[in-house]
């Protein structure tokens, strides 16, 4: 996308993400590939909150540097007028103001390139005068004629130097032509027109500046192309002879677009684009070369007329919304495929110009290299678990190792072997605990170790544990705080469809199906850590059990608030989903054994429906991992099977069963072992099915092989 055509307007591109996912990261990366060849700036409106002109000034003033690309370095003559306009007191009286704006215009003059050579020359042409007239007056010259010569001199060197500048000035024209052709200047003198943009306020003037700044870049674009031979793009094969011919857009880094300044400052750049196209009607008109490249880890609620939310699994029907792409799949074909429906970009939508794009997770070995440390006391942990806890998030990984470094040198082996989430640093407060304070968005509080009652942030991770809930429309009234948890989850992009880690066996039993949205990984493992790790409310009394259990009451209230909400939907489809969610919250509450029973119950109905199920209710939040390791959490589940009496199916169901729930856990590490045993428990139910048609569960076998 950093490749320019001409004619070709450019996207305000979205990078999405929740907070420290890396955004700021790649944004520096970008910044760095850019080098000398990219002309490109970078605003942090975290660390310097600007106002729009001052971070319009600031870009300009980044940008003015010299490229390798550029014979010249660019120049904002019609935004440094109206900057200059802008920040002049002008007199009160009509002459004098304008005397003002003309002593501005030649000071500006001065500094320009032009005036610069203007100047020198002017220099050269006084002194050439001066030894003029010093051999016109020597001493044969004497009287009046001495005199003539002397004053022609005097009255030269102003004159000069006037026209001199006045060339000068000829390279301005366009911008102060500019300035006159504006609706605000309505029709008046360029004159007129900065002294009437000086006398507006620093608000109304941030349209006509920053549409000025538009105009300079598109100007300095067309007049100015970049030199190939500079370009320094490693490009692929495919590109070669005239394919390999391409100009480069500019490039403006926004970090902290989500605070108030940084959103600020991109309305009013993208209302800027959209007042020069409305002003400059044609096919080129808003097609100046800058690209935005902005972080932000919020959603904004005027991108959805366009865009579909990242929580939501399918777009909106009979809308124009597109989902949103990653943006390693990002192109420019795909944003502007928005506007094949009509005749165009609609100037009165701010939504045309935007692209929200989702920020890459990490990648296995990248998480893992972030989290190696060859000197920490900690064991070891594989790269396939640091991957599926943090999901890829940077500042998950970061997390990660600092704990590893933390490990108390003299922690026994029960300290050091403890489940990540809920280990602890040498002050004794546990991960979970100081990664919720760090990842939760303002207005959701982190719950506190040893906590009673679990807060709202926690209750709603319990309830988008459940996949099913995603597209649900109704939630439970019994759940308290659970719409604004859920609201507020969403828009700082902690819920989204492109944090679901399918199954292996997902495809085989839900076939295309879009993919749910979900709770971050590293967000919900801690939220449940938390969740496990709260004390029973009866615990001062010694009768500390199931009734008392945070984790029993917070399953067994959700599930009975969804009952009760089925409740009121009719349908035969609705009962036999609501049956199977039932046994998700049984399975949730450590109900194994009837749960695995009734699974192998309806084995010989449909075997691709029976697939999707057991996938499903594979996915349940699994408390033993939270105490145990995975193999005495499988011995655990599994103890006394295969002693009472079941028949073939049976077992190998509640064998798969129990393998596909540990595998679901992000803490368990991958196996050849557990890998042969699916293989075998998907092949002898196939040798047992009475049904003719087993591909499905071949198929599934096949995929642990």
């Amino acid at each position: 996308m950093i490749w320019r055509y001409p004619d070709l307007r450019q996207p305000v591109v979205a990078l999405l993400g929740p907070r420290q996912s890396g955004k700021t990261t790649m944004l520096r990366s970008l910044s760095q590939g850019c080098g000398s060849t990219v002309v490109h700036a970078h605003l942090d409106f975290h660390e310097t909150p600007l106002d729009p002109v001052s971070a319009a000034a600031l870009v300009a003033f980044q940008m003015m540097r010299g490229w390798d690309t550029l014979r010249r370095s660019p120049v904002f003559h019609r935004f440094a007028l109206g900057l200059l306009a802008l920040n002049e007191n002008l007199e009160p009286d009509r002459a004098r103001a304008t005397d003002q704006i003309k002593g501005l215009i030649q000071q500006y003059t001065r500094g320009t390139r032009r005036g610069r050579f203007a100047a020198r020359l002017e220099e050269a042409v006084d002194a050439t005068m001066d030894v003029v007239a010093t051999g016109a007056l020597s001493p044969l010259v004497q009287g009046q004629a001495r005199e003539v010569v002397a004053a022609v001199r005097d009255r030269a060197r102003p004159v000069i130097g006037s026209l001199l500048q006045s060339t000068a000035r000829w390279g301005l024209r366009d911008a102060l032509r500019w300035h006159v052709g504006i609706p605000e200047a309505e029709a008046a003198g360029s004159l007129d027109a900065l002294i009437r943009l000086s006398s507006a306020s620093r608000s109304a003037a941030v349209g006509p500046l920053l549409a000025a700044f538009l105009a300079d870049a598109k100007d300095q674009a067309e007049r100015h192309p970049a030199l190939r031979s500079g370009c320094s793009c490693e490009l692929p094969p495919e590109y070669a002879g005239r394919a390999a011919r391409h100009d480069h857009a500019w490039v403006l880094f926004v970090d902290g677009a989500q605070t108030p300044a940084g959103r600020r400052f991109l309305a009013a750049l993208v209302a800027a684009r959209m007042r020069n196209e409305q002003n400059e009607r044609g096919s080129g008109a808003a097609a100046d070369p800058l690209i935005v490249l902005a972080a932000c880890d919020q959603w904004q609620p005027e991108w959805t007329t366009r865009w579909c939310e990242p929580w939501r699994t399918t777009p909106l029907p009979d809308t124009p919304q597109r989902r949103v792409p990653l943006l390693t799949r990002a192109t420019r074909t795909s944003w502007t495929r928005q506007d094949e429906a009509g005749a165009g970009p609609d100037p009165a939508s701010a939504a045309h110009y935007w692209y929200p794009v989702w920020l890459d997770p990490m990648s296995e070995e990248r998480a893992s290299y972030l989290t190696d440390d060859s000197t920490s006391l900690a064991a070891p942990v594989a790269a396939s678990v640091v991957h599926a806890l943090t999901g890829g998030h940077w500042g998950a990984a970061l997390a990660l190792q600092e704990q590893r470094e933390s490990t108390p040198p003299d922690a026994d082996a029960a300290v050091r072997d403890r489940p990540l989430p809920a280990a602890v640093d040498a002050g004794g407060r546990p991960l979970w605990s100081r990664a919720l304070e760090a990842a939760l968005p303002e207005g959701l509080a982190a719950p506190a170790p040893g906590r009673t009652t679990p807060p709202p942030a926690v209750l709603a991770a319990a309830y988008l544990a459940d996949m099913r809930t995603a597209d649900d429309p109704r939630v439970p009234p019994d759940i308290a705080d659970l719409p604004r948890s859920l609201e507020l989850l969403r828009r700082n992009l902690w819920v989204s469809t492109f944090f679901h880690r399918p199954s292996r066996i997902r495809e085989v039993g839900w076939g295309d199906a879009d993919r749910p949205a979900v709770l971050h990984p590293w967000l919900s493992r801690c939220a449940l850590t938390a969740l496990s790790a709260a004390a029973p409310a009866d615990a001062a009394d010694g009768a500390a059990g199931e009734r008392g259990d945070p984790w029993h009451e917070v399953f067994t209230r959700q599930g009975q608030a969804l009952a009760s909400l089925a409740a009121t939907r009719n349908g035969s489809g609705r009962s036999v989903a609501r049956q199977e969610q039932q046994l998700f919250y049984d399975l949730a509450l450590g109900a194994f054994a009837p749960v695995a029973e009734t699974l192998a119950g309806r084995f010989d109905r449909d075997h691709r429906a029976w697939v999707c199920l057991l996938d499903y209710l594979a996915s349940a939040p699994c408390r033993l991992v939270h105490e145990h390791s995975a193999q005495e959490a499988y011995a655990v589940l599994l103890a006394g099977i295969e002693e009472t009496g079941r028949d073939v199916v049976a077992v190998a169901t509640a064998k798969l069963l129990a393998l596909l729930w540990l595998y679901n856990d992000p803490l368990t590490e991958r196996s050849r072992r557990w890998d042969a045993q699916i293989e075998e428990g998907f092949e002898r139910l196939a040798h047992n099915s009475r049904l003719l048609d087993v591909s499905a569960l071949q198929q599934a076998g096949a995929l642990f092989a």
